[in-house]
């Protein structure tokens, strides 16, 4: 179960860019596993996804929101705007959402392993995808995934979206699904 290192650099972004007052007191909260791999990632390298990302994105929550689940979901927006820039903006203004998201189990694969997923509903304006496989069962990375998905959509110029979590793998179900829409 891992994660590649450029997730851990843009979680580590996000705190920096969002609650930069608190920056230092998120660090000194993580894990020594956690505060190592932060010092150390590398974008392309790959790390266990507990302190990689789960740890830190658990301190950020704790800290920062009281939800968690938003806390989450902000953080995978983030990591997408952050990393849907240069070449892969061009690619993503270019695309459909629903060609993007066909693309997705090749975007995921890249930053998750393992994972496996599918499209298992699309239309001109919906889309289901189910996520059979995840390197860890954990709510903060359904939630870290659905909000990337958002804003990887919404840089696709999607109008009145609507991304929710209909089925967990945290939760027990066999799977996890976001069932999308847009105009």
């Amino acid at each position: 179960m891992q994660v590649r290192g450029s997730v851990i650099k843009s979680i580590d972004s996000f705190v920096a860019d969002n609650h930069g007052s608190k920056y230092e007191e998120w660090k000194k909260g993580l894990s020594a596993a956690s505060s190592l791999l932060l010092a150390s990632a590398s974008s392309s390298n790959w790390y266990p996804v507990e302190p990689g990302v789960i740890v830190p994105t658990q301190v950020l929550c704790d800290m920062f929101y009281s939800d968690k689940k938003q806390g989450a979901w902000e953080s995978g927006r983030y990591s997408a705007k952050m990393g849907l820039t240069g070449i892969y903006k061009v690619f993503v203004l270019i695309s459909s959402p629903s060609f993007m998201l066909k693309r997705a189990s090749r975007v995921i694969a890249t930053f998750y392993e393992p994972t496996d997923l599918k499209v298992a509903n699309s239309t001109d304006n919906s889309m289901v995808i189910q996520f059979t496989m995840l390197p860890i069962k954990n709510e903060l990375i359904e939630y870290r995934i659905a909000g990337w998905m958002e804003m990887a959509l919404e840089i696709c110029g999607c109008k009145n979206l609507q991304v929710k979590i209909t089925k967990s793998m945290a939760e027990g179900d066999s799977m996890f699904e976001t069932t999308i829409t847009w105009d």
